[in-house]
């Protein structure tokens, strides 16, 4: 015949299996409470943490402000933000003195993005040649094997090269706006116009641009390219040197000066940059 226990559990010798079933019982709820209470004494202590950081990290501005969906209540808020924004080297930890964010800074002022003056250019060889809307000062640069020159108040003053057909279809979009290039001197009427020409593979930025009075520049330049451009496509070597001619400061010139060669065979002529010239 098979012995049973009376205790109703079988007595292995030592651990939790050595109690009856009663017992296991107990000591697996005295586990649980003792869990729940370490549980409870560490949030507790956690939230004192967090409370005490955040009374030296936060301003007091911030304590009773709440987003809703009034309208007049959010702009009221604001208000205290801005009001408490005048003492921020009092409210704000030094961590955040130093601190810019990209369009606004902690005097609730907005700041201009760098992009612009950062912007740089390079040249063929990669030389620096234009920073922001600017061309730099008294440097040169070659662009699409074009020599360009510039003075002390970074105007373009010379530009010289082989002409050559460009091997692109179309003309590219002018990528600087009168403005950019004229700098306040343009004239009402004035076109951006190319010192070398789209056909001659010029660039269409400010490296290469003008402010030109647009019946010179529609007419007159435009026609003395025509006849450049025969005399390249018919296999001759066409030189040309631009000396662009301005007035004391202005940055719109009073005329260019160019000279050019044909197989050798040198020849000048003379563009004011006025329709009412002669």
């Amino acid at each position: 015949m098979m012995r049973t226990s009376t205790s109703g559990c079988r007595k292995w010798k030592g651990g939790l299996f050595s109690l009856g079933f009663s017992e296991i019982a107990k000591e697996a709820v005295n586990v649980v409470k003792d869990t729940v209470k370490d549980i409870a004494e560490k949030k507790e202590e956690l939230n004192k943490d967090i409370a005490k950081n955040k009374e030296s990290i936060f301003p007091d501005f911030f304590k009773d402000i709440k987003l809703v969906s009034n309208t007049e209540t959010n702009c009221e808020n604001a208000d205290k933000v801005k009001s408490n924004l005048d003492d921020k080297d009092d409210v704000f930890p030094d961590f955040f003195k130093e601190i810019k964010l990209v369009g606004v800074d902690f005097t609730g002022e907005s700041v201009q993005s760098d992009t612009n003056e950062l912007k740089k250019y390079y040249d063929d060889n990669d030389k620096l040649y234009r920073i922001g809307d600017d061309l730099l000062p008294n440097n040169k640069y070659e662009i699409n094997g074009y020599s360009y020159e510039t003075d002390d108040k970074g105007r373009i003053i010379l530009v010289e090269g082989i002409l050559y057909i460009k091997d692109r279809e179309g003309r590219l979009i002018i990528g600087d706006s009168i403005e950019t290039i004229g700098k306040g001197d343009q004239k009402d009427g004035d076109d951006r116009g190319h010192l070398i020409g789209d056909r001659f593979n010029g660039s269409n930025g400010l490296e290469n641009m003008i402010p030109q009075d647009a019946d010179i520049n529609r007419k007159d330049y435009r026609n003395f390219e025509n006849e450049l451009a025969k005399e390249v496509k018919d296999g001759k070597e066409v030189q040309i040197k631009i000396e662009v001619i301005y007035s004391e400061d202005s940055r719109r010139p009073e005329a260019l000066v160019v000279n050019y060669s044909i197989d050798g065979k040198e020849n000048i002529r003379i563009f004011p940059n006025d329709q009412d010239y002669g």
